[in-house]
Formats: C-alpha cells, sequence, structure tokens
C-alpha cells in the first residue's frame, strides 16, 4: 500500500458516512480559492472538516450522523481515519442532470442547487467514493498552508494506508451504488488524475 500525502476536505458528516457505508457519493464544485474542482489523484485521505457543515443542509436520514461528530474547528490537529479511491467520477452541468441524482446524495436538494449555481459556468463534480478505513486514527498537526476553503491539500508528511479495511464489502459497495449508477452512467465522466 502506497503511503498517501494528498486530502480532500470534506464535511466531518460526510466523511462519517463514507466511512459508515451510508453513502459513496460526494458532490463537489470546489473553494473559493480554486477557480474549479479538479481530482489530482485517484487515492487520497479524507480530511473531516467541521466549519461549514450546518444539520438543515442535509437531508433528515443523515440528520442522526451530526450527533456523532465532536465538537472540533478547522484550525486544530489533522485528524485521518479513512482514505478513498475513485471509483467514478463525472461532471453534472444540467438541471435535470441534477435532479436525477437527487435521491442519491446527501445534501438537501435546495442546497444541491445553491452550489449548481455558484460559478454556474463550471459543473458539479459527483464522485464514487469506496471508502477505506485506517487501523488507527492518524493525527498530524495543523500548519498555516491547510487552512483556507480549497478542496485540496498536500501534507507535509504521507500517511500509510497499510493495514486499512474497506468500509463495506465489495458486495455491500455494490449494492450500495447501483441506484446512482443509472443516473451516472449517462452523465459526461470528469477527469481524474494519477
Amino acid at each position: 500500500m502506497d503511503s498517501l500525502r494528498y486530502a480532500l476536505k470534506e464535511w466531518a458528516v460526510t466523511v462519517r458516512a463514507l466511512e459508515r457505508g451510508e453513502t459513496a457519493l460526494v458532490v463537489r464544485k470546489g473553494g473559493i480559492q480554486e477557480k474549479a474542482f479538479a481530482v489530482p489523484k485517484t487515492r487520497f485521505l479524507l480530511l473531516p472538516g467541521y466549519e461549514h457543515q450546518r444539520p438543515e443542509l442535509l437531508k433528515s436520514e443523515y440528520h442522526h450522523l451530526m450527533d456523532e461528530i465532536p465538537d472540533l474547528t478547522d484550525d486544530g490537529p489533522l485528524r485521518f481515519s479513512s482514505f478513498a479511491e475513485v471509483a467514478g467520477a463525472h461532471e453534472i452541468s444540467e438541471p435535470e442532470e441534477l435532479a436525477a441524482i437527487d435521491p442519491h446524495h446527501m445534501w438537501t436538494s435546495e442546497y444541491a442547487e445553491s452550489r449548481f449555481r455558484w460559478r454556474p459556468k463550471k459543473p458539479l463534480t459527483v464522485l464514487v467514493l469506496r471508502t477505506y478505513l485506517l487501523p488507527e486514527v492518524v493525527e498530524l498537526p495543523y500548519v498555516d498552508e491547510y487552512g483556507g476553503c480549497k478542496s485540496w491539500i498536500g501534507l507535509q508528511k504521507t500517511v500509510s494506508g497499510e493495514g486499512a479495511r474497506p468500509a463495506l464489502s465489495e458486495e455491500g459497495f455494490n449494492k450500495l451504488i447501483a441506484p446512482a449508477l443509472g443516473v451516472l452512467k449517462s452523465l459526461d465522466p470528469a477527469p481524474v488524475g494519477a
């Protein structure tokens, strides 16, 4: 298993849902500091973020996960408990495509639409992620370059994925993503790095 140096900043509640096998989809448009959302690696750590997530932006079936999220800030030590591999990446450019994917992601339709309308010339990216749980939580010190509204950070120190186990069996993962695949296969693929 390679060491991991890149991390995707994602709401802590989303990371928890990925780790619990309650979702495999992440819908992104990029941070304020980015011109567009791009996926630089096929495998990356999941970095829980705390400051932007709010229960009212989630569908009700995911609210219970908010109770499990510690009251932390984004400028504290980085805590990694999982990484993800990209099993699919697709672009949403039309409102009908967003409506079709609505049953398969965590956001309320209103919040998804607001993200879609932000920077309207840029597509939303839907990532299908297979999540792996690290054998123990890895904590790294926070440095200023990790901060800010951006999707990706390159870590100063690598994290080993050795001993990680999948959050779901292959059968469980395929069953989870099957309903969304019918919609996703009709969307344009999004580029994914090496």
